[in-house]
């Protein structure tokens, strides 16, 4: 994958308003980090998990987000990612 959980996560924090949020057909998060390659970090929303995958968008049939419901994921994922201790302390304003 080339790419750490560390990196991904900063990725996602510092493109916060650029990257689509996706949903899983079990409901989970996916937010693309390095599309080209179909990898994402996963944020289950019904357990403790956040990992990287790689997800084929048309097999794994990934929808995207609209808003009000996008930016409300994007808070949820920010929320999970700090309390994992995966959010380096920046003044960000999420």
């Amino acid at each position: 994958m080339n790419i750490t959980i560390e990196e991904a996560v900063e990725f996602f924090v510092e493109n916060w308003d650029l990257i689509p949020i996706l949903t899983t057909i079990k409901g989970d998060y996916a937010v693309p980090v390095k599309p080209k390659r179909d990898v994402y970090l996963v944020v289950e929303k019904n357990a403790p998990g956040i990992f990287l995958a790689r997800l084929a968008p048309d097999l794994m049939r990934l929808k995207p987000l609209d808003e009000p419901d996008s930016d409300e994921a994007r808070q949820f994922i920010y929320r999970r990612l700090k309390e994992a201790n995966l959010v380096k302390e920046v003044n960000y304003t999420h």
